[in-house]
């Protein structure tokens, strides 16, 4: 009897193992083309938005960094957000009531934070070099301006118009700069239901993708959007459950304030383990990962949680956790190095079977591109407690 018992509790293991590990390897990017993550304003949760600092900052967190742009008094294409100047600088009144020198005599970085004091209000052909410097694709988003003045702007910087693109919510916008040169990359802003109508309306614009509001996107909106050759990328998403599911969809882009954990659930390297950030993911990232085992993180930030080993953005530190970490420890190390860090027993050899079946699922996913699996069961319909050994 005791060891039915014991027979079935190891099958019952052995099932919340196949779960959680299926459910990991299918919510892995594949070999192919992924999302891509753009930087909302460049990063802008670390610097100030619509400055050098911020294009910067995104390079190495996200693929695209998108800025906004307005016209000066003088005719000169700026990066400013809002249609006043009070909010991001030291000065008040309308750009368009500004010139170019007056508005580069602004300090656009005190706000944010003293560290930035002094940060001038970029041109565009400042913002796309530096773009190029830091090697993420510029993303403009047209908030004034004729498409003439726009056109002219790019020709003279000498971007090829592949190397870039251009989002509008003035539609009409768009299909003047196509019409200048169609070789333009162009996005179409907007928000609320996509149906069939908005889509040949935005494609008779010239449009090649669509840039919308994430609220009522859907797997329905991206395959109809996909089955009518546009990509779909989506704004503003900072909620990880909602990235991870947009993801899923197969959304092209996503636009966030948060592009570094965007970044690590699109890319996930060996890095993310690398809890200690040192540069090297060893024995001491293993420390710092088995002395949050078990622990529950309710109350941190995301940065705070991942720094104590969440490493799926669910503020705690359990089994999906350890299965992540071993799998990245053996990517950085070799597979069967993270044997010699077990001081403690690991959860049972059935979990090393399994294991070894994730790193077997990864290089499968890497050499062959896998369908899109959604495997979604709550925590509480399965009995896949985790405890510190």
């Amino acid at each position: 009897m005791v060891q039915l018992h014991t027979e079935n509790r190891y099958r019952e293991h052995f099932f919340c193992l196949a779960v959680v590990t299926l459910a990991y390897v299918a919510g892995m990017p594949s070999a192919g083309g992924r999302t891509l993550v753009l930087a909302h304003r460049g990063d802008s949760t670390s610097a100030p938005e619509n400055t050098l600092a911020a294009i910067e900052s995104s390079a190495a967190k996200a693929d695209l960094a998108e800025f906004d742009v307005r016209v000066s008094a003088d005719g000169k294409l700026v990066l400013m957000h809002d249609s006043t100047v009070d909010r991001t600088t030291n000065g008040t009144g309308l750009v368009a009531g500004k010139t170019l020198a007056e508005l580069q005599a602004l300090d656009a970085g005190s706000w944010f934070s003293p560290a930035y004091a002094g940060e001038p209000v970029p041109t565009l052909a400042e913002a796309i070099s530096e773009s190029v410097t830091s090697e993420v694709e510029p993303v403009v988003e047209r908030k004034a301006g004729s498409a003439v003045n726009y056109h002219n702007e790019f020709v003279q910087i000498g971007i090829g118009t592949t190397e870039f693109r251009v989002i509008s919510f003035s539609w009409s916008f768009l299909n003047d700069l196509n019409a200048l040169d169609p070789t333009y990359n162009l996005g179409a802003l907007g928000a609320g239901t996509i149906d069939q109508t908005v889509i040949d309306t935005v494609k008779s614009q010239g449009a090649d993708f669509l840039d919308w509001s994430h609220n009522l996107i859907s797997q329905a909106t991206v395959d109809l959007v996909h089955a009518n050759d546009l990509e779909l990328v989506v704004y503003t998403v900072d909620d990880v459950s909602r990235m991870r599911q947009l993801i899923d969809y197969g959304v092209d882009g996503i636009t966030t304030n948060r592009p570094e954990i965007l970044y690590e659930i699109v890319t996930y390297t060996s890095e993310w383990a690398d809890l200690n950030e040192d540069g090297t993911l060893d024995v001491s990232d293993w420390l710092v990962y088995n002395a949050g085992r078990g622990a529950d993180f309710t109350g941190l930030s995301y940065s705070q949680a991942h720094a104590l080993g969440d490493l799926d953005f669910d503020f705690d530190n359990d089994l999906t956790d350890f299965i992540q970490f071993k799998f990245l420890y053996e990517q950085a190390n070799g597979i069967g190095a993270f044997q010699s860090l077990l001081a403690i027993p690991e959860p049972s050899s059935v979990s090393l079977t399994l294991l070894g079946l994730l790193t077997l699922g990864m290089t499968h996913r890497n050499s062959a591109s896998m369908s899109r699996l959604s495997l979604r069961i709550p925590k509480n319909r399965l009995n896949c407690s985790y405890r510190r050994g």
